[in-house]
């Protein structure tokens, strides 16, 4: 196409006879016969299914301008020939998909970059007990590695021995190295710090949480935003009415003027210039990019519908408990029953043992709690072991029923109504109460203090300023509750719902705000809320379950995440309709003048493949950053 392009200046000043018809044909016969395939193909498997796409358009318009130049080139007729207009044509289409391809790496390469910074070696214990370097296809699951000071972790694994500070950046976003102790979980990717750390294997090669997060940002960029569906049904109906103008261009220049050669120059103008190009790659453009750089972010966006959704959302419900705290309660108070005859660790050996088996953050300060007074090997056995949700855990110690359950008003008028003025103080001091029961009985009241994450209040008043409305969420109790959302300027409170509930209220908000409710949780109790808001928006440090219940998951685990997610929602939608504007105004405004000849079907490709350009680079706006 080189050539043709060169000799277009020249054409265009009314100079001819540098490049020969033949040499023309030469030089656009394999433009039109190969590069072009893939345009006849998609047009053909269009048609056969009874609609019409942008191949459809590109292929008549580009075969109307080559065979019509051949016959006047194979009979030597007289007439200019537009070789050039078919062959720049396709190259100029080709060139933005192209554009398109870049465009979707670059928004990708943060994630590739994240997958070329595991290691493909890695240092296994053999079975001399000796740590020797292995490739990484070598390592499964269970094996034990030594990952050394200043290394990039090879996989996903525990903590069994040492100590370090692990930088996670490259995959949450956040730019504080984390401590790692035994027990802590490292992934593949991350950088460990001056320190030796020894972990047994959970995660490699493609089932490490680094590999899954490209996977899912694959998929997302692949999914389809609902404002795709209206593009989709624009273009149902613009390529007919095109191939409509172009035919009826053709009959008027042929019957009208009297110059048929006049009405197919001007035709193809007309097929050339409507290409949708531009369309076709508005939302698919934008989204990509979208999705990119909130990878690079750190805000995992799982699908396209979660992008949109969030945009136009006008509440953000969270939970209280791991989300709007940090979830490490400790346990703050032991208020026994003036009838029992336990000390506080034999109370606190009781509760240790019936909360042994729970991940709720409750039985966790309470374990610890236990192992800070005493040695927590010898705790009592629990047999008939049951778990109510949203009540408590039961079980039988020796011949007695046991149960820790949350406070409820049926303890109210007990013992003089002295439970309920203990846990009423308890409570005002923002403290979650739950009691400890003898044979259905309370013996003891258990007082949990959970504190503020750091950016909760940043988060919340951000949140304000971009005018969403915050609501609490949360199975705690209402004083408890209340006194956490004064501090964070939460207006509207739904406390002591139960996890089946949680789902029904997110529910009921959406019936009253039809734009949408945005869910933010992190545990299982969360999953079904997630799963019925508008958008799901998970911590990334909570529970597996939440994150597969979650259109977005903040994977640097801050709540500042939640406003930057919606920020970035909504700048990808506004360049969605920046780029349906850009796409449609070059048709809107070319087409008339294609019809009158004003446009020669050259012009009319340098303005279609401007208009395709247009839109990629608006896209890829996208990655500028904001203040």
């Amino acid at each position: 196409a080189l050539p043709l392009i060169l000799q277009m200046p020249l054409n265009m000043l009314g100079s001819h006879g540098h490049l020969s018809n033949t040499w023309q044909f030469v030089l656009a016969t394999p433009v039109q016969l190969w590069v072009a395939l893939p345009f006849y193909r998609g047009a053909w498997h269009a048609l056969k299914l009874g609609t019409s796409n942008m191949d459809v358009l590109i292929s008549l318009g580009t075969l109307a301008a080559y065979i019509y130049s051949t016959a006047l080139w194979w009979w030597d007729l007289p007439g200019d020939v537009y070789f050039e207009a078919s062959a720049v044509v396709i190259t100029l289409v080709m060139a933005g998909k192209y554009l398109q391809h870049r465009a979707k790496q670059s928004s990708a390469s943060a994630i590739t970059r994240l997958l070329h910074l595991a290691p493909k070696t890695a240092w296994k214990k053999n079975e001399a007990g000796q740590f020797v370097t292995v490739p990484l296809t070598d390592v499964r699951p269970g094996d034990e590695v030594k990952i050394m000071s200043g290394a990039s972790v090879p996989v996903d694994g525990v903590v069994i021995d040492g100590q370090s500070a692990v930088s996670e950046a490259m995959l949450t976003g956040e730019a504080v190295p984390v401590e790692k102790r035994r027990d802590d979980k490292v992934y593949a990717g991350t950088l460990n710090g001056d320190g030796v750390l020894i972990c047994r294997v959970s995660g490699v090669g493609r089932t490490t949480v680094l590999a899954g997060i490209a996977r899912l940002v694959a998929q997302a960029q692949g999914s389809r935003a609902p404002v795709q569906a209206l593009v989709d049904r624009v273009s149902a109906w613009f390529v007919p009415v095109v191939v409509l103008v172009a035919m009826l261009t053709l009959i008027y220049g042929g019957l009208v003027l009297d110059d048929w050669q006049v009405g197919l120059v001007r035709a193809v103008a007309v097929l050339v210039i409507s290409c949708p190009c531009a369309l076709g790659l508005a939302t698919p453009t934008a989204i990509m990019v979208g999705i990119g750089e909130g990878a690079r972010q750190g805000v995992l966006v799982r699908d396209a519908d979660a992008l949109q959704r969030a945009a136009s959302a006008a509440a953000v419900v969270f939970d209280k408990t791991g989300t709007l705290t940090q979830g490490q309660v400790r346990l703050t108070d032991l208020v026994i029953g003036s009838y029992s005859n336990l000390d506080r660790s034999t109370l606190l050996g009781l509760v240790a043992a019936l909360e042994s088996g729970s991940s709720h953050p409750i039985a966790s300060a309470i374990r610890l709690a236990a192992k800070e007074a005493f040695d927590t090997n010898d705790l009592p056995v629990v047999s008939d072991f049951h778990t109510e949700v949203g009540i408590g855990v039961f079980g039988t110690i020796g011949d007695q029923r046991y149960g820790v359950e949350r406070w409820s008003d049926r303890f109210t008028n007990l013992e003089q109504g002295f439970w309920l003025q203990a846990a009423s103080g308890l409570m005002a001091a923002a403290k979650s109460v739950s009691v400890l029961s003898k044979a259905g009985q309370p013996i003891a009241l258990l007082a949990f203090a959970d504190t503020l994450r750091p950016d909760a209040f940043e988060a919340i008043q951000m949140l304000q300023t971009l005018g969403l409305k915050p609501v609490m969420l949360t199975g705690d109790q209402p004083e408890a509750a209340q006194v956490i959302a004064t501090q964070l300027g939460i207006d509207e409170v739904h406390a002591g719902v139960m996890p089946a509930g949680k789902a029904g209220q997110v529910t009921q908000l959406m019936a009253a705000l039809p734009s949408g409710v945005i869910m933010v949780g992190d545990g299982i109790n969360d999953a079904p809320a997630l799963a019925a808001a508008s958008v799901g928006i998970a911590m990334g440090g909570g529970m597996d379950i939440a994150m597969e219940s979650a259109g977005i998951v903040l994977m640097h685990n801050r709540l500042t995440g939640v406003p930057a997610a919606i920020r970035l929602s909504r700048r990808t939608l506004a360049k969605i309709r920046q780029n349906l504007f850009l796409a449609f105004i070059y048709n809107v405004l070319a087409i008339p003048l294609a019809v009158a000849g004003a446009l020669s079907p050259i012009v009319a490709g340098v303005a279609m493949a401007c208009s395709s350009i247009s839109v990629v680079g608006n896209s890829l706006l996208l990655r500028r950053r904001l203040p």
